[in-house]
């Protein structure tokens, strides 16, 4: 039931940079200048398996003495990131960052390592970053997500609670809150999503929050006030039209729950068919 911060730093930064940081190529051959401008234009149409061809011809061939030349590592790593080859990704942006303090390169690594599953490499790399850049929201951002997946709570927390200095919307607010149901603190989690609601009342995602909360401290009263709150704000969400067939049945109240769930898993909730298998066959 879970949902936690997703990362919304645009990796659109890392390739916009790529085509453009560049300038001089003075050092490169006629030959390995067409082939790195062929690949260019190849990876700007989204061919990264026909520009990462090129660029391999042009990293085999070169010495990669130059700046100009060592980027073309960078660029051949970002082709193996965006085609999943996360491990060759890797070898390539280290042997680029050997020759050079780019911090692109370290932003591009620290995807690297996510992809890779490697979240304390990530970390190390968001917050040299950081260091660079310690009030950027996007980079707060991020770290918080990448803390709160890797279950560092107490340490999401403190960029959040930065965020929020900034961003006051319904939407951090209830992430603060959420670290606290994932610390095994609900007490604390439901006295923020609350105050989120009575002051955005509308806000259709942090009923969801609180009444997943209250379903796993067994609290189905708590709970259903909650859903049906939300839906009367978002009557198709259908989340909460599952999370109440959960309440409803829990509460012993089947034909009505079993409704909620059906319609839940007819409208592509899978998780329903478990509690309709469980409590309803034979219901009418």
């Amino acid at each position: 039931m879970r949902k936690p911060l997703t990362a919304v730093l645009p990796f659109l930064l890392v390739f916009g940079a790529l085509l453009c940081s560049i300038s001089a190529q003075a050092q490169f051959s006629r030959k390995v200048d067409e082939r790195v401008v062929q690949a260019d234009t190849l990876m700007s149409r989204e061919d990264y398996a026909g520009a990462l061809a090129l660029y391999t011809k042009v990293i085999e061939t070169s010495k990669l003495n130059t700046p100009q030349e060592a980027h073309v590592l960078y660029k051949r790593a970002y082709c193996y990131y965006t085609l999943e080859r996360f491990d060759d990704a890797l070898t390539d942006i280290n042997r680029y960052i050997e020759k050079t303090d780019d911090l692109q390169a370290i932003l591009l690594r620290a995807y690297v390592y996510q992809g890779l599953g490697r979240s304390d490499d990530q970390l190390n790399d968001i917050n040299r970053l950081a260091q660079n850049n310690p009030d950027n929201l996007d980079l707060l951002r991020w770290r918080a997500s990448v803390l709160m997946d890797a279950e560092k709570y107490k340490d999401a927390r403190r960029d959040i609670k930065k965020i929020m200095m900034i961003d006051q919307g319904p939407d951090v607010a209830g992430y603060l809150g959420l670290t606290y149901y994932y610390d095994n603190d609900p007490d604390s989690a439901l006295i923020i999503f609350d105050k989120v609601l009575a002051s955005h009342p509308e806000h259709a995602q942090t009923y969801v929050y609180a009444a997943s909360l209250a379903l796993e401290e067994e609290s189905f009263p708590l709970a259903l006030n909650y859903i049906n709150k939300g839906l009367q704000q978002d009557p198709a969400n259908n989340t909460l039209i599952f999370y109440k067939g959960i309440a409803l049945v829990e509460s012993e109240k089947t034909n009505e729950g079993c409704r909620c769930l059906a319609k839940a898993f007819a409208a592509g909730t899978d998780d329903a068919g478990d509690y309709l298998k469980q409590y309803c066959y034979g219901v009418e």
